[in-house]
């Protein structure tokens, strides 16, 4: 089958659509058609690019939106993508990093000014790193503006390699999903019955029921909420309806400890203690949060080694209540956005060593980053994706990239979210989907847009779960955002489609006959764990459980005279 594999590699492969920048990587020899405003921009040539053998150096500036740029022709009503690489060649006075941003300017009565892409925390001992994000272009609009701007004007840099081009529009691309779904998240199973000849095997039937999925479908919980027996509605939606948890707030620094040294482990691992006793895997968030609203008050103004001592003693503590419980941590929440655990201890690279302090006691444990604007907007999408493969070439343990998605809407262009999860894949490392959300008072609009984007998300290749913040009205920090109201937890029209996903279109639940000599079944079932339940004439004589996330042959020996059949054993190659 040939159609999954060719629809697999256009989805991962970038689109060769023309880039509407002239002379993008400089090999002219020239500038032109960039031009430098309010600096000065030269063509070196040498070991000092990214591609081919030019770059250009920017410096004298005198303002923070000076910088490099060029004017390029759009299609008004068309989405668009930008990047370049920069390598930063100093750094601001006193400062250990340079906010870096790419910026679009059109006009329509009046200039329009559009952050593409926004990465505060850029260094400058880095080599080139890309910088870019998408735009939407109104109608009525044939020009726009690309621009680098530097917030600190005594910084210079080196760019090279820049494009533009239109993001291409898939009319087809539930089809190509669900042709990816088949080839991703699928694979082949054979049955075979062995049976002696003088057995009558007419009635015999084999279900594949699928009790486990390989792919996480999960939720973010309420951690008093599982443990007190007043909620029982809220417990049972989350045992029939998600296999992972993590829980919002009870593992959270600030809250866990919000007077220094009195610290409450028993709410979060209470609830994590009650959730694996009923088979649903959880993970850790967050052991530390980068936003000086979320670290706790009692720490600001302690000293850099105070402040160290008091975080590896965080680490410590809570590695030894959770240890073995947890599959994975968000290890600092958030830390494109705000440093300050940075600025406490007076260490760039911080983050970093707080990886190395969690996968020193617990090597086991997954590691994750986890960061917001990365598919709700462009802001972060590709400085995060650099963050993603700086971590990974430099061998910090990171295990994979949390992603949040708080949609504020229901209108979602699915051009812009595939361009932007393949930006985050080219980090090379498996993507989460941690904090999923659509914010609509519709529950059809909110159902339309779960169907959609869980279509995607499961149709891509570095994705492996995805789990909601929140369902039920009275446990999440929005009703609008609600998969399920009422006391009995009862799931609206959203809630029905996150069921429909779960239970039915993701998940293999099918039964087939064996027809005189036809001893076999060939059929593909999504990955995970199963039950075949052989049945002679619609009544159980056998269950046997696989666990399928490869290619599998089962031979089923049947021994017995007649219709009295039983199985003798099951083998698996």
């Amino acid at each position: 089958m040939l159609l999954p594999v060719i629809a697999l590699f256009i989805f991962i492969c970038n689109s060769n659509a023309a880039n509407l920048l002239g002379n993008g990587d400089f090999e002219n020899g020239n500038l032109s058609p960039w031009d430098c405003q309010d600096c000065s921009a030269k063509i070196i040539q040498g070991s000092n690019h990214y591609h081919g053998q030019h770059s250009v150096e920017v410096s004298g500036r005198h303002h923070n939106w000076a910088g490099i740029a060029q004017t390029f022709s759009v299609t008004g009503g068309h989405y668009y993508k930008c990047s370049i690489y920069i390598k930063l060649l100093n750094l601001g006075s006193g400062k250990s990093y340079a906010h870096v941003n790419l910026d679009i300017d059109y006009q329509k009565n009046g200039h329009h000014y559009l952050g593409l892409c926004n990465d505060k925390f850029h260094e400058a001992n880095l080599n080139f790193e890309e910088i870019g994000g998408d735009f939407h272009i109104p109608s009525g609009v044939n020009q726009a503006r690309v621009y680098v701007q530097v917030e600190d004007p005594s910084v210079n840099y080196i760019v090279d390699y820049a494009s533009c081009e239109q993001i291409p529009h898939d009319a087809q691309w539930r089809s190509h999903a669900n042709a990816r779904i088949d080839s991703i998240r699928k694979g082949p199973l054979t049955i075979k019955l062995d049976a002696a000849s003088n057995l009558d095997t007419s009635g015999l039937s084999v279900q594949i029921k699928q009790t486990k999925s390989k792919f996480a479908f999960g939720t973010a919980f309420n951690a008093p909420y599982v443990t007190d027996s007043s909620h029982t509605a809220y417990q049972q939606f989350i045992y029939d309806n998600f296999e992972w948890g993590v829980p919002e707030n009870a593992l959270k620094w600030k809250l866990m400890e919000w007077t220094k040294g009195h610290i409450n482990y028993n709410k979060g691992m209470d609830a994590v203690k009650k959730l694996r006793a009923h088979g649903i895997k959880v993970r850790g968030h967050n052991m530390f949060w980068d936003d000086p609203n979320h670290i706790p008050e009692w720490l600001k103004g302690m000293s850099s080694s105070q402040t160290l001592q008091l975080m590896h003693k965080r680490v410590n503590d809570m590695v030894s209540h959770s240890k073995g419980t947890l599959e994975h941590w968000d290890v600092n929440n958030e830390n494109l956005h705000a440093h300050p655990f940075e600025d406490l201890t007076h260490d760039p690279h911080i983050t970093q060593k707080m990886f190395d302090w969690i996968h020193a006691l617990e090597p086991n444990n997954k590691l994750f980053l986890n960061e917001y604007n990365v598919i709700t907007s462009s802001y972060s999408t590709t400085p995060f994706k650099s963050l993603g493969k700086r971590y990974k070439d430099s061998g910090v343990p990171i295990s994979g990239m949390g992603i949040q998605g708080h949609f504020g809407s229901s209108n979602i262009n699915l051009d812009v979210l595939k361009y932007r999860l393949d930006k985050v894949a080219e980090a090379g490392l498996p993507i989460w989907i941690t904090e999923l959300t659509f914010k609509d008072p519709n529950e059809n609009n909110k159902a339309t847009a779960l169907d959609n984007v869980m279509t995607m998300f499961f149709s891509h290749p570095a994705i492996d779960g995805v789990l909601l913040w929140g369902f039920w009205e009275n446990a999440i920090y929005d009703k609008q955002l609600s998969l399920a109201t009422g006391s009995n937890v009862t799931p609206n029209a959203a809630g029905r489609k996150w069921i429909e996903l779960f239970h039915q279109r993701f998940r293999t639940n099918e039964s087939h006959n064996f027809h005189g000599s036809n001893h076999r079944v060939d059929t593909r079932v999504f990955y995970g764990e199963h039950q075949l339940i052989l049945k002679q004439n619609g009544k159980t004589i056998h269950t046997e459980n696989v666990s399928f996330t490869q290619a599998r042959t089962a031979t089923i020996h049947l021994q017995g005279t007649g219709q009295n059949i039983h199985v003798s054993n099951v083998a698996f190659g």
